[in-house]
């Protein structure tokens, strides 16, 4: 079965709008799918990492791919 990926578009919006579209998206993915944000505020990619990896358990990793822009990709595990 193929892995899943949706990226979402959060350039230029801050915390917690990210946090909450991806949970949103993540809801309705298999375990193993996962998702993209990608942002432009570096506190952004603190607190996505820091919610979704510590508190919910999800396996993260960021990419910086441009000067100042971050995907951060957050696999769905239950």
């Amino acid at each position: 079965m193929p892995i899943v990926c949706f990226i979402i578009d959060c350039l230029g919006e801050m915390c917690p709008i990210p946090i909450l579209k991806a949970e949103k998206k993540l809801e309705n993915l298999k375990d193993g799918d996962s998702v993209g944000i990608m942002t432009d505020h570096s506190c952004t990619k603190t607190a996505v990492v820091n919610y979704f990896c510590k508190k919910k358990g999800y396996p993260c990793s960021v990419e910086e791919i441009d000067v100042g822009i971050w995907e951060i990709r957050i696999k769905k595990n239950n």
